[in-house]
């Protein structure tokens, strides 16, 4: 039996590419990741963007539902932009959603990304993403607010609107975004987006820049297994080795 451990049921937007097969190289041994996919709904200008965002996070607990059939221990859903374009708190609500349909304690990639930082204690950050601009600045603002005492000094954006491209990027790409964005106060590096490849070049960032870096996928796999009572693996960064913050089930920062 696959998942004698535990099971993770894995939320996706349809067209991510990226995120099954990072949850799946950092599974601890015993841990198996089953995968469902949210429709995603692209607009025709930026303009439309956050909206559809919005709207795939209302699709989420309906798919979370039928991914409660495997009986997984925790249900992550990892969409780092459609958690957070409603603004502050709005990550709380989604993983509320997602419980009282599936009956399973939910990881929002949003939230997971705020423990995070807490846990790191970093309150000055260089932020890299792959989104448009208006979605990066949500992205700051919700932070910046989520995170007691958070400044994001940097933020480097690659203007990508649709997802499906976001995930054809390639390790380099990653590399060089992030270090764009590593100022001399920064204190930690955060790569955005669970559809864009990274955890290959966390440790070997952390090497070259002597700070800690967190990723979309990273964090919501070190949440997950820290709700479900299991040791991180090693090779993905220093954020395995950090305890999670205490939190209220439903994901809410206290």
């Amino acid at each position: 039996m696959y998942g004698w451990r535990a099971r993770i049921g894995l939320l996706v937007p349809c067209s991510n590419t990226t995120a099954e097969i990072e949850f799946a190289r950092m599974a601890p041994e015993g841990v198996s990741v089953h995968t469902g996919r949210v429709w995603q709904e692209e607009p025709s200008d930026d303009a439309g963007k956050a909206e559809k965002l919005i709207a795939m996070s209302r699709r989420a607990p309906e798919r979370a539902r039928e991914l409660a059939e495997v009986r997984p221990g925790v249900i992550v859903w990892a969409c780092t932009s459609a958690t957070f374009a409603a603004g502050p708190g709005s990550d709380v609500e989604i993983a509320r959603a997602i419980e009282q349909a599936s009956g399973v304690p939910a990881v929002i990639t949003s939230t997971a990304v705020a423990l995070a930082l807490r846990a790191l204690g970093v309150r000055r950050i260089g932020m890299a993403t792959p989104y448009i601009e208006d979605i990066a600045q949500r992205e700051k603002r919700f932070f910046e607010a989520t995170v007691p005492g958070l400044s994001i000094l940097a933020v480097h954006n690659l203007g990508l609107r649709e997802n499906l491209p976001k995930g054809m990027l390639f390790p380099e790409a990653t590399y060089q975004a992030a270090r764009a964005v590593d100022t001399p106060d920064a204190e930690a590096i955060f790569v955005s987006c669970t559809n864009w490849r990274a955890i290959e070049i966390i440790e070997p960032l952390e090497r070259d820049l002597g700070k800690p870096v967190i990723t979309s996928n990273q964090a919501s796999m070190w949440a997950a297994l820290a709700r479900l009572g299991i040791a991180g693996p090693r090779g993905y960064g220093r954020l395995f080795e950090q305890p999670l913050p205490t939190a209220q089930p439903a994901g809410v920062l206290v």
